[in-house]
């Protein structure tokens, strides 16, 4: 072989070793590219929310460190200050890995720095956990291994939930503002009652008990009794209403005494002895007084009775379930 011939072999070679080592770029799916020009469209005419969606879409179907970079530029823009910085740093790490694009790797570093130090955290403490426990916020379920721990959200309403299997669930609805630091703490969840019930044989009906006979007490909230709130007040107004009729026959008695007074010193229609004119007007004004504190009085006891009547305890009944081995029944006692 010429010296010329080895020259193109090793040339060649040379060639060949370069192909394979370099990497291979892989362009951007029709798709991911249509909704990533619609979404820049979209953001460029003012309309965010729906910028964003498509931009969203775009990164779902095939991520890329422009997509990212534009997401999280309009999360940022929307005030989602923890999406943004999430989409920047995902940015970052993709640049990072394909080892492509150092200038926008150090871009979406920059743009992520500069919000960390912006975002609101909510950190959900957990007091009691309980096994099954599940902790969601809105729809997101959370991992037990965030609990206890600051996670970045963006501003808005959110709507804790915790669950437990024999457990009563915990609810709340939270708010969390602009570069707040909320804590959450969900309590100990309630146990659910059980209810015992008897077994019940193969055949679908209940197994009898063979044993004693026995009592099974559902307890029931207790009676108020006689005097309920309705009734105390109803006797405080019948007090008050035997009071003011009390006071009318002491002005009624009053009044016809002074009448009687009156007459005495001037019997006849016209009369000019003016003790007589004064005690007369008395008689007036203790009448009037009388016939005042009769109509109060008289209303303050019908009012009384209706208020008596009306706040009667509420009837109770308790079931009692009685069971031998020779025969089974139920006990009714009842107020009524």
């Amino acid at each position: 072989m010429t010296p010329a011939d080895r020259a193109r072999v090793t040339a060649a070679l040379v060639a060949v070793g370069l192909a394979v080592s370099a990497p291979v770029a892989t362009a951007q799916s029709a798709e991911a590219e249509a909704l990533f020009r619609e979404g820049r469209r979209l953001l460029k005419d003012g309309e965010l929310a729906a910028g964003c969606a498509k931009l969203e879409a775009s990164d779902a179907l095939e991520p890329s460190v422009g997509t990212l970079l534009n997401l999280g530029d309009c999360r940022e823009r929307q005030g989602k200050l923890a999406s943004a910085w999430a989409a920047f740093e995902k940015a970052e790490a993709l640049a990072r890995r394909t080892g492509a694009d150092e200038q926008r790797q150090a871009e979406a570093r920059r743009r992520a720095a500069l919000l960390e130090p912006r975002l609101s955290t909510l950190t959900l403490r957990v007091t009691a956990p309980v096994e099954g426990l599940v902790i969601r916020r809105d729809a997101l379920r959370i991992e037990q291994g965030a609990w206890d721990t600051p996670v970045p959200v963006d501003a808005g309403t959110y709507t804790i939930v915790a669950e437990a299997p024999g457990h009563r669930p915990w609810r709340s609805e939270i708010q969390v503002l602009q570069e707040m630091r909320r804590v959450v703490v969900v309590p100990a969840l309630a146990p659910v009652e059980r209810v015992a019930t008897a077994p019940v044989s193969s055949a679908g009906t209940t197994a009898p008990v063979r044993s004693s006979p026995r009592l099974a007490v559902i307890s029931t909230p207790a009676s108020p009794g006689t005097w309920t709130g309705t009734r105390v007040v109803a006797a405080g107004v019948g007090l008050l209403g035997a009071g003011a009729v009390g006071t009318g026959i002491y002005f009624g008695v009053r009044a016809r005494d002074l009448a009687d007074a009156s007459d005495a010193r001037c019997p006849l229609i016209t009369c000019a002895d003016d003790e007589a004119l004064r005690l007369n007007e008395r008689a007036r004004d203790a009448a009037t007084r009388a016939n005042v504190l009769y109509a109060a009085g008289g209303a303050a006891l019908a009012a009384s009775l209706v208020l008596w009547l009306v706040g009667a305890p509420e009837p109770r009944t308790v079931v009692t379930p009685v069971t031998s081995d020779r025969a089974a029944g139920i006990s009714v006692a009842g107020r009524f």
